[in-house]
This record gives C-alpha cells, structure tokens and sequence, in this order.
C-alpha cells in the first residue's frame, strides 16, 4: 500500500514507532513486539545469527534477551515511499543468552507498508568499538 503521508509526516511517525519498539524491548512487551514486526521479518544480531520474527519473540519470551537501558544518541530516518530506513546509535545495557550486554551498537532497522500498517521488515545489529 502506498505511503499517503508527507516525507516529514512519515519521519514522525516512524521515529514515534520506534520509541514504542525500543520501550517494549526493555519491557519485554511482547504484544508490541508482535504488534511491530512483520510476519516475515528477518533480524541479523550481531552475533552473526539471523532470526525470524517468532525466534526474535522467543529469545525474549523465555528471557534469553534482557534489556534493562537503551539510550538513543544518533538517530537518522530516510523515506523511500513505501519503505523507511533507521539507523541509529544506541547504547544497550542487559544480557542475551547470559552473556552481559553495555555497550554501544549501531542498528539498522527498515519499515515497510504492510496492509495500511508500519511494521518491521528487517534488521541488523552491530556491535561499536569505542
């Protein structure tokens, strides 16, 4: 379906989206995690694994994945019609799969139309040397 909404109308809802996402990550709401990604979301951590998205539920579901802080510095947000790119610079504090998280990471995120709503399509996470 195609984006009816301006560049800067988008930009705002999407970064509006994402404040929803990076909240229901840290408190582990797997309603809006579900709500948020698409069906056939593919995720790459960075690990190098790739998950989809009912892996990506179950790592949190069963509390592999514990966020406890996420801290946005840097966040930039491109409009390509029906698609929107996220790249932001995050530092994340928590565990998965027992291994301590608190560092920075750079992620990548990009929405797409999905029927009238905006959900993720796909996503990568890195981790950032400082």
């Amino acid at each position: 379906m195609p984006n009816t909404l301006s560049d800067q109308e988008t930009i705002l809802l999407i970064a509006d989206l994402e404040e929803k996402l990076l909240d229901g990550f840290k408190r582990t709401d797997l309603n809006t995690l579900d709500l948020l990604f698409a069906d056939g979301m593919l995720f790459h951590d960075q690990y190098g694994n790739v998950l989809d998205k009912e892996m990506d539920l179950d790592a949190y579901r069963s509390g592999m994945i514990k966020i406890t802080k996420i801290n946005v510095s840097k966040r930039e947000i491109r409009v390509f019609e029906s698609i929107v790119i996220v790249s932001a610079s995050l530092f994340i504090k928590g565990s998965y799969s027992n291994i301590l998280i608190n560092g920075k990471y750079q992620w990548l995120r990009v929405w797409g139309k999905v029927k009238e709503d905006w959900k993720v399509i796909s996503a990568s996470c890195t981790g950032i040397s400082v």
